[in-house]
């Protein structure tokens, strides 16, 4: 089988991954370098730390980001925000939870299982802490994770200077940039175009010119054009020098401020922004290294990159297909945390061997979808 993957993020580099051990022919599609737009994440593999966007408390919570300078909105697709106030206070249904469980549970060991062939990419199963500088914005997120869907383990924990912590044992971490270096190895057998794709038709003609049996659409935000409700929300990544001056060894996260802190072999990670935005402006990145330098002490900046959190209305992500077409989009801020699950379950719907994930493929339909099938 010939099967195109256009986007080289990780979860289009998952998809190879898995799509190569069933023997597919893969070519991938990237504009610019294999993990272009994933490898400014923290690293942290955090599935059960998921976000439900269409409910008033996050937009409240936005709100609030926004005021504080956490978050900015420039710009808005708008068939996600129509999407969005459609299904404001929606539950998702009780299948779609169990369909996330699992997911996390697969993520999470897809990991472990290639750090114990060769951890060659930092892979620490030191679980996640979540710092509070206020005592109410704690009291609350712990009630938040007594009524979570995932049941996480976690435990309270005292930490100087803040007012506490909420610590997630089970949670992992990757070094996103040399993660990337050890699937590309995986993939080897992938052919790679570098070249930004203008053109698909849903019977799996590229730009006028090549045909595949499959097409996998796993380019991120990009997806708004076939008429997916996709909303960018850009975040910014940090590698620096320096040391973590809070006497905290888990990789952690400034809550109030989007801003998480992960301590690789050679760098610390510094992540944050959530700012609603399609444009290439980095310019607010400065502001989130100036909340991490209140507990990191700097000494030197490697490099800045940044990304853009392909945000489904609700936060679930979207898989389905569509005549040749499969599409894998919109796990919004855990790409990284689903991205083995993501990439299992694209190849499996890719091989035939999955007609339908329900929940997950609900916009996937041709009355849904902008695409010339000439």
């Amino acid at each position: 089988m010939e099967v195109a993957v256009i986007g080289g993020g990780i979860v289009g580099l998952f998809t190879a991954y898995y799509l190569l051990k069933e023997g597919a022919n893969v070519t991938i599609y990237e504009k610019a370098f294999l993990g272009n737009g994933s490898v400014h994440a923290a690293g942290l593999i955090e599935p059960y730390r998921f976000d439900k966007i269409n409910s008033v408390a996050m937009i409240r919570k936005m709100l609030k980001y926004k005021k504080l300078g956490v978050t900015d909105i420039k710009s808005v697709n708008t068939s996600w925000l129509f999407a969005l106030l459609a299904e404001l206070e929606r539950p998702a249904p009780s299948e779609a939870w169990e369909i996330m469980r699992s997911m996390a549970s697969f993520s999470l060991r897809e990991y472990k299982n290639l750090a114990e062939e060769k951890n060659d990419f930092d892979y620490e199963e030191s679980g996640l802490l979540e710092l509070y500088y206020d005592k109410n914005a704690l009291e609350k997120a712990i009630e938040e994770e007594k009524q979570s869907p995932f049941k996480p383990k976690f435990e309270v924990i005292d930490v100087k200077n803040f007012a506490g912590g909420v610590y997630f044992p089970e949670l992992s971490k990757v070094d996103t940039f040399k993660f990337i270096d050890r699937i590309t190895r995986e993939i080897a057998k992938a052919k790679v175009i570098i070249k930004e794709v203008g053109r698909v038709t849903s019977n799996g003609v590229i730009d006028g010119g090549e045909k595949y049996d499959r097409v996998v659409l796993a380019s991120g935000i990009s997806l708004r054009k076939f008429g997916l409700p996709v909303m960018a929300f850009k975040g910014y990544g940090y590698r620096v020098k320096g040391n973590i001056n809070i006497g905290v060894n888990y990789p952690f996260v400034l809550a109030e401020y989007g801003v998480a802190v992960a301590k690789n072999t050679d760098n610390i990670k510094i992540t944050g922004g959530f700012d609603a935005d399609f444009s290439d402006d980095s310019s607010r990145a400065e502001f989130f290294l100036s909340m991490a330098s209140k507990v990191v002490d700097i000494n030197y900046v490697y490099d800045l990159t940044m990304g853009y959190r392909p945000c489904s209305p609700d936060g679930f992500p979207i898989i389905g297909q569509y005549d040749s077409l499969v599409f894998s989009t919109g796990a919004c801020r855990l790409g990284w945390s689903f991205a083995p699950a993501m990439g299992k379950m694209t190849s499996d719907m890719v091989l035939g061997r999955v007609s339908s994930y329900g929940y997950l493929s609900r916009y996937i339909s041709g009355r849904n979808l902008r695409v010339d099938s000439r």
